[in-house]
C-alpha cells in the first residue's frame, strides 16, 4: 500500500498528528501493533465490567488539554468525576486541594475511539524495519497476530513514530546508514514501569460508604495511586454495586517483578498493602487482572517537542516522552511531529487542533 504518511502508534500523540495532516488532505495510515486505539488511554472488562487500566482521568490543565477536555465535553464522551481527591501519608487520609477530574463513562479508550474514527488504522502491526527507497520509505511488517493474511508492507513519503522512545529506538536501528550521534542521546530518554491491579468485590463485603474515590500514596513504597473505578460508571456512583478498585503500583516495585512469571505474591502484596490503609475488605476481590506496564510513565524526557530526524525523507519522532510526563506534552509533541512532516513535505496550511476536534 502507498500512502503520504505513515504513523506508527496509535495513542494520543499519533492520533493528534493523524488529525490536522488528514484534514490538509494528506493520505496517512496508522500502524498500531495493539488490537484496539489509544494506548495508554486503556479499558478493559473485567468480569463484564467496564474499567480502565492505563490513563486514570483528566485534567483541563493545558492550553491544549483545556480546549480537548471542553470538547470531549461537548461531545458527551467526557463528564466531570470528582473535585475531591486524597492522599494518603503518616497522618492517614486527606484530602488534596480541590480539582475536577474528568472520565469518560464508557471508558477512557473511547476517547481515542472519538479522535481516531475517521482515522484509517491497521491493527496487530508491528514494525520490523524502515528503509528508504527511491522516492519514499519502505515499511516491513510483521503480524502479531499468527496466521494473519494482512498486507505487510507499506510504502510512505514521511514516517511519524509515535511510540515510547525505545520502541522507536529499535525502529531506528532498522535504517540503514543512521547516525549513531542521532540514536545515542535518545538512548537517555527512561520510562517508569508500572503493575497495574484491577480488583472487583462482592457488594456484600464492601462498606456502605467507601469515604475515598481517588488515592495517592506519595510516601509508599510500594503504591503509587489506588481509585474507585467503579464510580465512574453511573450505574455504581456510590460505590457499592460490584465495586471495581484499581491499584497501580510504584515504580521500583514494577521493575522488580516486571518479568516475574508468577505475579501471585505481588498481587497478594498490592491487595494486603491496600487492605491495611484503606480497609480490610480490599484484601478479599473476586475478580482480579494485573496488566504489565512497561513504559507507563517518563522518567528522563527529551528536551523538545519532537526529534526530526536527519534522513533522506522526513521521519519524526514524538510522544509523551517529548518535553514533559503530562498528557498536554502529548498533544504538543503530536501536533509538532505533524508542522515539521508538512514543512518537509509540502507547506499545506494545517488547521488548528481545536477546530479538528470539534464540539
Amino acid at each position: 500500500m502507498k500512502t503520504d504518511i505513515a504513523i506508527v502508534g496509535a495513542g494520543l500523540a499519533g492520533l493528534t498528528a493523524a488529525l490536522p495532516l488528514q484534514a490538509a488532505g494528506y493520505s496517512l495510515l496508522l500502524l498500531e501493533k495493539s488490537r484496539g486505539l489509544g494506548g495508554r488511554l486503556a479499558s478493559y472488562r473485567l468480569n463484564g465490567v467496564r474499567c480502565d487500566r492505563g490513563l486514570r482521568y483528566l485534567t483541563d490543565e493545558g492550553r491544549l488539554l483545556s480546549g480537548l477536555v471542553r470538547s470531549l465535553r461537548e461531545r458527551q464522551v467526557l463528564r466531570p468525576w470528582i473535585t475531591t481527591s486524597h492522599r494518603y501519608t503518616a497522618e492517614g487520609l486527606q484530602q488534596n486541594p480541590p480539582q475536577t477530574h474528568y472520565v469518560a463513562p464508557e471508558g477512557m479508550s473511547q476517547i481515542a475511539k472519538e479522535l481516531g474514527r475517521d482515522v484509517p488504522v491497521w491493527f496487530s502491526r508491528r514494525v520490523a524495519a524502515i528503509t528508504p527507497q527511491s522516492h519514499d520509505w519502505r515499511l516491513d511488517l510483521e503480524a502479531v497476530v499468527a496466521g494473519s493474511d494482512a498486507p505487510l508492507e507499506v510504502t510512505a513519503r514521511a514516517v511519524i513514530l509515535a511510540i515510547p522512545a525505545p520502541q522507536a529506538l529499535m525502529v531506528l536501528a532498522t535504517v540503514p546508514g543512521m547516525d549513531a550521534d542521532v540514536i545515542n542521546p535518545l538512548q537517555s530518554v527512561t520510562y517508569d514501569p508500572c503493575l497495574t491491579l484491577l480488583a472487583q468485590y462482592s457488594g456484600d463485603r464492601v462498606p456502605d460508604r467507601i469515604p475515598w474515590k481517588s488515592v495517592e500514596f506519595p510516601d509508599d513504597p510500594d503504591l503509587s495511586w489506588l481509585g474507585l473505578d467503579s464510580s465512574k460508571r453511573e450505574s455504581s456512583s456510590l460505590g457499592s454495586d460490584r465495586p471495581v478498585v484499581v491499584i497501580n503500583s510504584r515504580a521500583e516495585l514494577a521493575r522488580s517483578h516486571l518479568d516475574d512469571r508468577d505475579l501471585t505474591p505481588v498481587i497478594e502484596h498490592l491487595l494486603s498493602q491496600g487492605a491495611a490503609r484503606l480497609g480490610d475488605w480490599l484484601q478479599t476481590p473476586e475478580h482480579l487482572h494485573l496488566h504489565r506496564w512497561r513504559y507507563a510513565i517518563p522518567a528522563q524526557v527529551w528536551p523538545q517537542d519532537s526529534v526530526v530526524l536527519k534522513t533522506p525523507f522526513p521521519l519524526v519522532c514524538c510522544g509523551d516522552w517529548c518535553g514533559s510526563r503530562q498528557v498536554e506534552t502529548a498533544l504538543r509533541s503530536g501536533l509538532a511531529a505533524a508542522s515539521s512532516v508538512n514543512y518537509q513535505l509540502d507547506h499545506r496550511s494545517l488547521a488548528p487542533i481545536h477546530s479538528l476536534w470539534g464540539g
